[in-house]
């Protein structure tokens, strides 16, 4: 996550089970993103950055898909889990997206995924940074979770009620913006792109499965500042977790919202 260190942020990097949660986030999401990234045109000789690289699925994706004529930074504060990225002929920074420089317009695509509703009232300055970095015609493609129907499901629920509730409060006292897309949608809107097109994606999660180890590891990570805020006691986290780890419970993830963006412009090379 590519977030300043002076800003609060829900999740630490240095979290013993971080990567773990970060493999499992990518197995619910990335043939999402995938399929979006297809779809965009993404081919041989583009220029691509991936901000809040996480473990680097999709920068590996962007890398393979563009060649050896193209170009993949992976960006992020933590890069101890893209060392893998430097054989597929990746770069890797460690940047902080808040305030390190960019290159002028030198990326086709940028991508960043459940990075821009951690930023706070500096989402815009962000936004306005990446944009920058954009070539004239260049896409921005952004995506973040919004929570309402998550851990909805057919059985009884009220133990996974009860620490959304709880988890979610936590998150948004830390700046998270669970509004996600709409969020960004305003954000693209107001820092010039046009052509913004949005659609959303929801998962059903099975439990016990590897897509239910991210919910079990959000509710792990959480779960001691749910005690001390006196939000949701032993009993009911325990009764969560077996739901989680039950085969027979299924739930409804986030709605992932992904919302592309065009930099205003000619472009210069026909991508």
């Amino acid at each position: 996550m590519s977030v300043s260190e002076g800003v609060a942020y829900v999740y630490d990097s240095e979290w013993q089970l971080e990567t773990r949660r970060l493999l499992a986030n990518q197995v619910i999401w990335d043939a999402g993103t995938i399929d979006h990234l297809e779809r965009l045109g993404v081919r041989d000789g583009w220029r691509c950055l991936e901000v809040g690289a996480g473990c680097g699925s999709i920068a590996g994706w962007l890398a393979d898909r563009s060649g050896p004529g193209g170009r993949v930074v992976a960006a992020d504060l933590s890069t101890e889990r893209l060392g893998w990225l430097a054989e597929r002929g990746v770069e890797v920074w460690r940047h902080d997206v808040r305030s390190d420089p960019l290159p002028a317009e030198a990326f086709d695509l940028i991508h960043a995924r459940m990075l821009l509703q951690h930023l706070g009232e500096g989402r815009d300055a962000v936004v306005r940074r990446l944009a920058g970095a954009l070539r004239p015609g260049g896409f921005l493609y952004v995506e973040d979770t919004d929570p309402s129907p998550v851990f909805r499901g057919t059985t009884d629920q009220d133990a996974l009620s009860a620490v959304k509730a709880a988890g979610y409060q936590i998150m948004r006292e830390a700046g998270f913006d669970d509004r996600g897309g709409q969020s960004d949608i305003e954000t693209l809107l107001r820092c010039g792109f046009s052509d913004i097109v949005a659609d959303g994606r929801v998962a059903v999660i099975r439990g016990g499965s590897a897509e239910a180890e991210n919910y079990l590891l959000w509710l792990d990570y959480l779960a001691p500042r749910m005690r001390a805020a006196g939000l949701v006691g032993d009993a009911g986290i325990a009764a969560a977790r077996r739901l989680l780890q039950d085969p027979d419970h299924r739930w409804l993830s986030q709605v992932m919202l992904s919302v592309v963006g065009r930099k205003g412009g000619r472009a210069d090379d026909g991508h």
